[in-house]
């Protein structure tokens, strides 16, 4: 069988393209949990978002994972869960490759917290 060869090996999700992150996590992410609210924050009233940008493998999992902006209490909440998160291998013509995505969570009091 020939090997199909692709001139690139990542792709990228920027917002406000045809495949966003939202997009991509909606058909591609099979496992996660949302974040903890972090104790400190919640006593202190602290809400916002946190937005992670993140390389997942080709075999769906996260290899790289970092904050771009958020408070420092609620970015820790959120790479300790985030960096967990699974997901189904993205192919391009039927070859897996790794995406370069950001991952935004949102954290509202009281208690609740939503990834997008």
């Amino acid at each position: 069988m020939e090997e199909r060869k692709l001139r690139f090996s990542r792709i990228r999700c920027p917002p406000g393209s045809a495949f966003t992150p939202q997009a991509h996590r909606a058909a591609h992410l099979i496992a996660f949990a949302e974040p903890a609210y972090p104790p400190a924050a919640k006593t202190h009233g602290l809400e916002g978002a946190v937005v992670l940008d993140a390389v997942i493998g080709r075999d769906g999992v996260i290899m790289d994972l970092s904050v771009r902006t958020g408070h420092p209490w609620l970015a820790e909440s959120a790479l300790e869960t985030v960096r967990h998160w699974r997901y189904r291998p993205t192919t391009v013509n039927g070859i897996a490759v790794e995406v370069q995505t950001e991952i935004e969570v949102t954290f509202r009091l009281p208690d609740s917290v939503v990834s997008s």
